[in-house]
């Protein structure tokens, strides 16, 4: 094959090495990375939760998604014992950068032999109950009552008097409270999402192709899976053909 000239500009060239090195997390869309640009403007209740004026939540996710579900299986640990809406749940990878910078504060983001939900799942569940303790706490505090006269159920704040707020206009209070560190757990048979299936996060975007799953590399002249397998065909069936 005749070689061809490959021509690209600084900023091409630097993205499509990036890509091929693994820079670029192997073509991952970094939206979904981080829903970051507003999360950014907006307190983290914790390091694992951001909680929007809209009552978004946004979770963060320490571990691969690998086909294996655990980009929706870890969320639901977190959203369990947060007690938000789920239809408002939208998961994001944590930063790495962010994560070196804070002392390694998301924990382990290995993902293998079957690690994620097994060694996750604790301190995931307490991360969604300490978040849901403070900010029930920041609603009582300034509605002037006792914490335990509280209630928290989808991502609503409410009091026997008749008073009701929503976690998207608590977060900022909240994000100033000390964390808990030892939150109670709900009781396993009081789960409601721990243990169903809900839709994942992740087969959208697969089965659309509207985030990319691979380096978007393409040189001119280069073989593509696709174009190699034409290309071995052709020749197999040269070779087994006889005059």
């Amino acid at each position: 094959m005749k070689p061809q000239k490959f021509e690209a500009g600084r900023r091409d060239f630097l993205v499509k090495t990036a890509a091929i090195s693994g820079g670029l997390m192997l073509g991952v869309d970094l939206s979904g990375t981080v829903l970051a640009a507003d999360a950014a403007r907006t307190p983290e209740v914790t390091h694992w939760i951001v909680i929007q004026p809209d009552n978004t939540v946004v979770i963060r996710i320490a571990r691969s998604e690998l086909g294996q579900g655990s980009f929706t299986g870890l969320a639901q640990l977190v959203a369990e014992e947060l007690e938000c809406d789920w239809s408002k749940v939208r998961p994001e990878y944590a930063d790495v950068n962010d994560h070196i910078r804070r002392n390694r504060i998301f924990g382990s983001m290995s993902t293998g032999g079957s690690r994620a939900i097994r060694e996750s799942q604790e301190y995931l569940r307490k991360a969604g109950a300490s978040a849901r303790e403070m900010l029930v706490e920041a609603a009582a505090q300034e509605w002037g009552v006792p914490v335990a006269e509280c209630k928290a159920a989808k991502s609503v704040i409410s009091h026997p008097s008749g008073k009701s707020t929503t976690y998207g206009k608590m977060a900022a209070a909240a994000s100033k409270l000390e964390v808990p560190k030892e939150p109670k757990l709900k009781d396993p048979k009081d789960w409601k999402l721990i243990g169903t299936s809900p839709a994942r996060f992740d087969i959208a975007d697969k089965t659309t192709a509207s985030r990319s799953m691979r380096p978007t590399c393409v040189c001119r002249g280069c073989c593509t899976p696709r174009s190699c397998s034409a290309r071995y065909s052709a020749a197999s069936s040269r070779a087994t053909t006889r005059p």
